[in-house]
């Protein structure tokens, strides 16, 4: 009696290959989105020179202090597309010269934007916006001899306004 031998399958057709490869395999795809996701979230470092920064700090302190003493406030307001900003003066008198706004985020510095206001009316400017500001900001309000400056926290999902006062700091929605 002769024995009959299976046929020999390829190694691509067996069950037991895939099956011991596909946890390798898996895994190389992680590391592979991981490296992705490190690449291109990278965060901001950590500035070396901590003391100048910490007794820089106090400087912008006495910038909040002559705003409040000054009695500077204003009323920021971007438009639906979040393509354009409204500056209302607030103040008790006019803000000197061209005030200027800033829009910065917590994390990423590379997402900061400066805004070039113009005036278009009696304690009224205007800028343009880059779109697709969504999330946490800090906007600030100065001028750019750099002597004052009012500032706020706004989330983008509570509002397009934001009151900027040398007193309290509360968004409006």
């Amino acid at each position: 009696m002769q024995k009959t031998t299976p046929a020999i399958r390829p190694w691509y057709k067996e069950r037991s290959f895939w099956i011991l490869m596909s946890g390798p395999m898996i895994v190389v795809t992680a590391c592979f989105i991981t490296f992705g996701l490190i690449v291109h979230g990278q965060d901001d470092m950590v500035n070396d020179d901590y003391y100048k920064q910490g007794k820089d700090i106090n400087l912008e302190l006495s910038r909040d202090q002559a705003a409040q003493s000054m009695g500077i406030s204003a009323q920021v307001m971007f438009s639906d597309d979040m393509r354009s900003v409204r500056v209302v003066d607030t103040s008790s008198q006019p803000l000197s010269g061209t005030p200027e706004l800033l829009l910065l985020h917590p994390t990423r510095q590379q997402g900061d934007q400066q805004i070039a206001l113009q005036r278009v009316g009696d304690k009224l400017y205007q800028g343009k916006v880059t779109p697709d500001r969504i999330g946490h900001w800090y906007v600030r309000l100065q001028d750019k001899q750099g002597t004052w400056r009012v500032q706020n926290e706004w989330n983008t999902a509570e509002g397009a306004m934001v009151n900027l006062s040398g007193k309290a700091k509360e968004a409006v929605q």
